[in-house]
């Protein structure tokens, strides 16, 4: 039986236990602290390192496990960073995190930032660097919206990506990028999609589900994103407003509503929520634990997104037995042909969401092939950890086959 493993996992840029659905809050966090959860089940040590922010007093610390703990190590506004800045910010954060650190095994670092601290960590520690990325900044520049991440943000992924040990790709589309735009060797990255927790993301009755949240009786869409120009809201308000013919829905938009009345962030006029129409409902940030709620009272969750690392909505809401409507982005090309809960559009543009939208609520109450129960088992929290566990205990075992081969030169 393999040994239990002491990990350390870097989250500098945001800590994990703060409610989702800000600016730098979402998908990553859920992952890390299920992940931490399930690793801790296991039995194996982890350390999750973050920054201190001033944000963190929102911290939900209730649900570390018995081997898991929140280190908060420096102060940082990550929104202060420069290019000017970033080396004097990566020496502070690693010479924090070294001061009175144990030993680690492995090092599982989290986004560009806490993989460069990685990389200083690894020569240091001499332990195997693993990172995720979640985003990629040439693909989110790609996309040519909102604002542009910065030429250091991208030398900061190309020096992780080519450095560290091992890459976590969410799919294989970010594998192959990473192949070819990143320049990284193929064999050096494993595809392990992000999880699920199958126990809180299930299918309940819909009526108890509205009575719960106080969606009421109406047919419903849901909306469930940060409000970033890539998630593509804009679009899905506008194709609601061209759906004025109908009264017998309402857009439910789940997220934080500050950043899309801010337009610096947005690029719109800023626009009060009861302005916009009396159909789209602004619910504000949902602690992770109630989402399951929301996604079983919708009819249907709509993912009109430019860019997605993962998409990790579609999959929750599949695991509630709920459709969704949504571009080819993330994880959502893997699900076509197997998922009979997904539509899949060419395009979100305006017109194009109405005419899906318009079908899929003319079909409410059809059947619609039923819950998708099987399919979502690949993405159980069991699963991707048995699948990271292998690749931890791989990298460790030569790492010692290594030391060993030292010590007896």
């Amino acid at each position: 039986m393999e040994q239990p493993l002491h990990i350390a996992i870097l989250s500098l840029h945001s800590c994990p236990y703060i409610v989702p659905g800000g600016r730098y809050t979402g998908g990553m966090n859920i992952y890390i602290r299920n992940l931490a959860r399930e690793l801790s089940n296991r039995g194996h040590s982890v350390d999750i390192y973050t920054c201190s922010q001033a944000n963190c007093s929102q911290c939900g610390k209730g649900d570390l496990g018995n081997n898991i703990r929140l280190m908060h190590v420096d102060n940082i506004d990550y929104n202060l960073i420069t290019e000017t800045t970033l080396e004097n910010n990566i020496e502070r954060i690693t010479r924090s995190i070294l001061t009175g650190a144990p030993r680690y095994d492995l090092i599982y670092s989290h986004y560009w930032f806490s993989g460069l601290v990685g990389t200083e960590l690894e020569s240091m520690w001499r332990v195997p660097h693993f990172t995720m990325f979640h985003t990629l900044g040439l693909l989110k520049n790609s996309a040519g919206l909102g604002e542009l991440e910065p030429p250091y943000r991208v030398a900061g992924e190309m020096s992780v990506a080519q450095s560290a040990y091992h890459i976590i790709a969410s799919t294989a589309g970010e594998k192959k990028e990473l192949a070819s735009r990143y320049k990284v060797n193929a064999s050096k990255i494993s595809v392990i999609p992000c999880g699920i927790n199958n126990e809180l993301f299930r299918p309940v009755d819909k009526q108890y589900a509205r009575d719960t949240t106080g969606l009421g009786t109406k047919r419903t869409i849901l909306f469930v994103g940060r409000h970033d120009p890539l998630k593509g809201l804009d679009n899905l308000l506008e194709a609601t407003s061209l759906l004025n013919h109908r009264d017998d829905f309402q857009l439910v938009v789940i997220g934080d509503n500050s950043l899309y009345l801010d337009p610096i962030q947005t690029g719109r006029d800023p626009q009060p929520p009861d302005q916009i129409g009396s159909k789209v409902m602004f619910i504000g940030s949902v602690p992770h634990e109630d989402m399951y709620l929301y996604y079983n009272a919708a009819d249907f969750c709509v993912i009109p997104s430019y860019y997605e690392s993962f998409n990790l909505v579609a999959i929750e809401s599949i695991a509630c037995g709920t459709r969704i409507l949504a571009t080819a982005v993330g994880e959502i090309p893997s699900l076509a042909g197997t998922c009979d809960l997904c539509r899949i559009m060419e395009d979100n543009s305006p017109a194009n969401l109405a005419r899906h939208m318009d079908a899929m609520l003319d079909s409410i109450g059809q059947n619609t092939g039923g819950y998708t129960g099987n399919m979502v088992l690949k993405y159980s929290w069991q699963s991707i950890t048995d699948s990271l566990e292998r690749e931890f205990y791989k990298a460790t075992a030569l790492q010692y086959c290594r030391k060993e081969a030292v010590l007896h030169r």
